[in-house]
């Protein structure tokens, strides 16, 4: 049995989201994209996935969210396609490189953007939107972050790199990021823990003391029963924009996009991506979605 969040290092990552205008959706000439933008959809979703994961977690998300937004998912190196690639375990290099590869799609003012982060993924997206206002380019019209902590806060997850095998696997289980049926699998579970110790590596290269408003709204996504997000980590997202900050709250762990509860995730991420204003949110005056 495949787990629901680590995905093993031969997997097919062509994703073949729902055509976004009747075409057939092609793979991005990008080893960086698992698609090729189009122009047709009125907004494109740049995906990037938690520690561990990889673009094909995001492999239902267009038939979600339909033919207005076009579902881009990001593949970092070291994983699926790009398994032979060595991974980047170091923030500022990571950002520097994402900015340089996505420029092409991110530059085109015909098309606007919205980045979606998930776990390392929302740690990932803030910090390439922050270079990308300090360099002077075009930004996504909003920063949407699921289940991570404001960047500003203290990390929990630095010491998890130096845990024991079994230590990494119980912390693993206990997110809901692994089966215990995977135990049975120990050539595959070696590889997995390898990339998650270095996925969680990334993660600690990022200074919390290096961060940024952004001129852009915010919108937090978090599970009611993530052990990793507390209520003030999520609420912390405000300090780090001028415009607005919405913390959704949701039912569902730390991977609430693929709990029980899935249906709700998206009616919120859909309104979100409709409207690009809040509907139901936590501004800067402090207003919080249920």
């Amino acid at each position: 049995m495949i787990p629901p969040v680590l995905t093993p290092p031969d997997a097919d990552t062509a994703v073949s989201p729902a055509p976004v205008s009747g075409g057939t959706a092609t793979v991005a000439p990008s080893p960086w994209l698992t698609v090729r933008p189009g122009a047709e959809a009125g907004l494109r979703l740049f995906c990037l996935h938690h520690a561990g994961g990889a673009a094909s977690w995001f492999r239902d998300w267009q038939a979600r969210l339909g033919p207005e937004v076009q579902v881009l998912p990001v593949q970092l190196p070291g994983r699926e396609r790009r398994v032979q690639e060595p991974r980047v375990r170091d923030m500022d290099v990571l950002v520097r490189e994402l900015d340089r590869e996505l420029d092409p799609y991110l530059s085109q003012p015909e098309v606007p953007y919205a980045l979606y982060g998930h776990s390392m993924g929302a740690l990932v997206a803030y910090r390439l939107a922050c270079h990308r206002a300090a360099e002077g380019r075009s930004m996504p019209v909003a920063l949407l972050a699921g289940a991570h902590p404001a960047p500003q806060r203290p990390q929990r997850l630095r010491e998890v790199p130096e845990a024991s095998e079994g230590e990494l696997v119980e912390w693993l289980v206990g997110i809901g990021g692994l089966s215990r049926q995977l135990l049975h699998h120990p050539e595959w579970l070696r590889w997995a823990l390898s990339l998650v110790r270095d996925d969680l590596a990334l993660c600690a290269s990022h200074d919390p003391g290096d961060v940024d408003r952004l001129p852009l709204p915010l919108h937090v996504f978090t599970g009611h029963d993530d052990p990793l997000v507390t209520a003030g980590d999520a609420e912390a997202w405000a300090e780090l924009t001028s415009v607005s900050c919405a913390v959704h709250r949701l039912p569902g762990g730390h991977f609430f996009p693929r709990d029980a509860c899935v249906d709700d995730f998206f009616d919120r991420l859909s309104g979100v991506l409709s409207h690009r204003t809040p509907f139901d949110h936590r501004s800067l005056s402090g207003r919080t979605s249920p």
